[in-house]
């Protein structure tokens, strides 16, 4: 249950992404890095799926990487982004980056309310 809340987090902020994509054409230097932070979301989602299935002596030393990904592309919109649009992605990758810091498959409620009001302070 812990991990389908961080999956509905991530995939509202592809889903921003996914809308920005939509508003810069093809031939602006932010498409194909929008596009790449698009996967890199996609493949944190992937990954956080599947982390049910693993083993009982798992490692989640995984989603620094996936992270650094996303950093990087974040890092290379910065300057090729309208200030607006660069903010709204920023806040949703804060958000994930906290609730990722919590233990990805053990549920508490502490937990859910944390990531409740932190998508009330910046989705809404």
């Amino acid at each position: 249950m812990s991990i389908q809340n961080k999956i509905r987090v991530i995939k509202r902020v592809d889903t921003i992404v996914s809308e920005l994509i939509q508003k810069y054409p093809r031939h602006t230097s932010a498409f194909p890095e929008l596009v790449k932070l698009s996967e890199s979301l996609n493949q944190l989602l992937e990954y956080l799926s599947h982390l049910d299935q693993l083993a009982a002596n798992y490692t989640t030393n995984e989603i620094d990487r996936y992270i650094l990904s996303i950093n990087l592309n974040l890092d290379i919109l910065k300057s090729e982004l309208e200030k607006a649009d660069y903010t709204k992605i920023l806040k949703g990758v804060k958000v994930i980056k906290t609730i990722l810091k919590f233990h990805p498959t053990k549920y508490s409620f502490f937990e859910f309310i944390v990531i409740w009001i932190y998508e009330l302070i910046y989705f809404i």
